[in-house]
């Protein structure tokens, strides 16, 4: 009976381990967002056309308001204690409008569900945003996937990548969290910048 309650002690210590996280104790529940203000740039044409921004699509793992991690290849983990405030898919989307406004290289750029007939639709995927503690410091990675069509025809024009990679200023959630906006940042004035060299 010792022995039976013994080994149900560690497999209870065990289990509560994995529940919190790299940094190897509890802590209270946090949440966190995304967010970053890029300056307006100066722009002396604007262009008149159209960019209808749609919702971002998430991959598998990704879909979700838990924080995400890694501490060995090919393995996915999460925070227990520390979330975002939402999926971070759909804090992203808003932010890539507001980048594109900030350009001053469109007419007008418009979130779906929109009635406004748009030039170009730029469609976005989160294909990763994890914190990596298999180096150290550990690192934010935020990968997006963009790709430029037509909006009338759905014709693709452009495609391509954005990576983020910063590294963290703790080794524990809030340190990710911070890295993570850094990267956002980051990727949000590539992504800017990209897109108004391309409907020119």
């Amino acid at each position: 009976m010792r022995k039976w309650i013994s080994g149900m002690s560690w497999f209870g210590l065990a289990l509560l381990a994995a529940c919190v996280g790299p940094q190897g104790k509890q802590s209270e529940t946090a949440t966190y967002f995304l967010g970053s203000a890029l300056p307006a740039k100066s722009v002396t044409a604007k262009s008149a056309v159209t960019v209808l921004v749609t919702p971002m699509r998430a991959r598998p793992g990704f879909d979700t308001p838990r924080m995400a991690y890694v501490r060995e290849a090919n393995r996915i983990e999460y925070y227990a204690y520390h979330r975002w405030v939402e999926a971070p898919a759909r804090m992203l989307t808003p932010l890539i409008a507001q980048a594109l406004e900030s350009s001053g290289a469109f007419g007008a750029v418009v979130q779906s569900p929109a009635s406004v007939r748009a030039n170009f639709r730029l469609d976005t995927e989160l294909v990763s945003l994890i914190q990596d503690f298999t180096q150290q410091p550990s690192r934010a990675q935020l990968i997006v996937r963009a790709q430029l069509l037509d909006a009338g025809s759905g014709a693709v024009m452009a495609t391509r990548t954005f990576e983020g990679h910063i590294d963290s200023t703790a080794e524990a959630a809030q340190g990710g969290a911070a890295a993570a906006n850094r990267a956002t940042a980051e990727i949000l004035s590539k992504l800017r910048d990209w897109c108004a060299a391309e409907v020119k």
